[in-house]
């Protein structure tokens, strides 16, 4: 149930979210611009026989800074607030974007810290205080929170996936290189000159778009029920401060949150970060997580230079890459939705046999033409989208919402081991076994998750399924 007061501030606090998470989510974009960074790379920087598997170590490197920092992310939340923990973040990723017009030009590995691990870092610390802010708001509807804001980060590449192609590309100019291994590249001097810059005029918006969400989230008024608690247990007088003060976890009394925020389809249990790590479902949920990246660190970095394997216009690409964008947008919400109503053991279930099943054919999608590939990855992001609206909800629901930014951190660094472990698989499967051996390993990982989905035994206070 939504906290009462002043209710607006609360969808203000989710619209402001979403807007930080549309920035912070071009993390998905980068499959968009990998074949231009790795034309440039090719011409004009080193090494000049780079290839896109090599670039999948970028997003890679995102992976390993988001993973190491969103741990940190939710420390800092409980000490400096939510508004000032999501702006250190963002401008932190704008300012490694800006970089990247200088790193690019000089070689791979610079841009590889830049565009990868010092934009991670970023993102890291930015992605959880606007989730655990809203959190607070509407304490019965997480999954539904946690997938609007997560949808923001899904929808990122809707818009700067066209601003990259139009403004890099506007042409719309065919790659003219090609190399024995079916891969193609751009040479146009009239196109790749625009590359530098293009991360300028991204970081430019960024900021804007950071700084005005981080103006709209605030956390809601201390509730009333934490007032009766707190006289209760002595903590505080009856005639204390105004109860329209804004919650902040560093200034009041420590009653548990899920006291304050109840859930009924949470565990009733809270576990600190020492104490989760000890419990073995939450190795069953970072094993899940891991095997479940492989298609979230491989098929967004590589879709559009598969797809130039066999479509021949880079506007029509980048149409695949903004409305796939959209679907992972609304898949983030639908994944929610669905763990609100159902449980997430059934939600996670749907979710990989679905991703497994179209990896296993997006292979397919040569004959099937331009349509059918539009179609596939349109659905495989809509899949994959859900682990970011499901995995934040399972954790506040199964460990409790008190530690839940420190304790997401830690599930989420499943991403840093699994990223690493996926660029090396698409740097070594793709020439051995092609495009289509390469997404079928991938589905078999989707298909691992399935497996220690049905294995997990989580109960809500209930005895139902969390």
């Amino acid at each position: 149930m939504l906290i009462k007061e002043g209710k607006w501030r609360g969808y203000l606090t989710v619209f402001g979210g979403i807007l930080v998470h549309l920035t912070l989510g071009t993390f998905y974009s980068y499959g968009n611009m990998a074949p231009y960074a790795a034309s440039y790379i090719r011409k004009y920087s080193s090494p000049s026989d780079i290839r896109y598997q090599d670039l999948t170590f970028v997003p890679a490197a995102m992976a390993v800074g988001q993973g190491c920092f969103i741990h940190v992310g939710g420390l800092l939340e409980k000490r400096i607030g939510v508004r000032m923990t999501t702006l250190v973040g963002g401008l932190m990723m704008s300012s490694a974007v800006a970089l990247s017009a200088l790193t690019i030009q000089s070689s791979f590995y610079w841009l590889l810290l830049t565009y990868g691990l010092l934009f991670g870092m970023g993102v890291g610390i930015a992605y959880v205080p606007p989730m655990v802010c809203a959190n607070r708001w509407f304490p019965e509807s997480k999954g539904l929170v946690n997938g609007a804001i997560a949808a923001g980060f899904g929808g990122g590449a809707f818009i700067f996936n066209f601003v990259q192609t139009y403004y890099i590309n506007p042409d719309n100019l065919k790659p003219d290189v090609a190399i024995e291994q079916n891969e193609k590249y751009y040479s146009q001097d009239s196109l790749l000159h625009r590359v530098p810059s293009s991360f300028l005029l991204q970081a430019g918006i960024f900021v804007v778009m950071q700084v005005v969400g981080v103006c709209l989230i605030t956390n809601p008024p201390r509730p009333q029920q934490l007032r009766t608690l707190s006289v209760k247990s002595n903590l505080i007088s009856d005639d204390d401060d105004d109860s329209d003060e804004e919650y902040h976890p560093a200034n009041i009394p420590r009653v548990p949150e899920e006291q304050i925020y109840q859930d009924p389809k949470s565990s009733g249990n809270i576990y600190t970060p020492l104490e989760v790590i000890r419990h073995w479902p939450f190795w069953v949920l970072w094993l899940t997580f891991a095997v479940n990246a492989q298609t979230i660190v491989i098929v967004p970095s590589l879709y559009k230079a598969f797809g130039l394997t066999f479509i021949h216009s880079d506007r029509y690409l980048a149409l695949v890459g903004s409305l796939s964008s959209i679907c992972n947008a609304m898949g983030r919400i639908f994944w929610g939705q669905f763990a609100d109503k159902a449980s997430y053991k059934m939600a996670m279930c749907f979710l990989t046999t679905m991703a497994a099943v179209l990896l296993f054919t997006l292979g397919n999608t040569v004959e099937g033409g331009e349509i059918m590939f539009l179609f596939w990855v349109c659905a495989i992001f809509f899949a994959f989208s859900g682990n970011f609206a499901l995995f934040p909800t399972v954790t506040a629901r199964a460990f409790g919402m008190d530690h839940f930014g420190p304790n997401y951190g830690l599930l989420f660094t499943s991403i840093t081991v699994s990223s690493v472990g996926a660029a090396f698989l698409a740097k070594t499967m793709q020439d051995t076994l092609g495009w289509n051996g390469l997404f079928q390993v991938v589905g078999g990982f989707s298909a691992i998750g399935l497996l220690l989905t049905i294995v997990l035994n989580i109960k809500r206070l209930d005895g139902r399924n969390i």
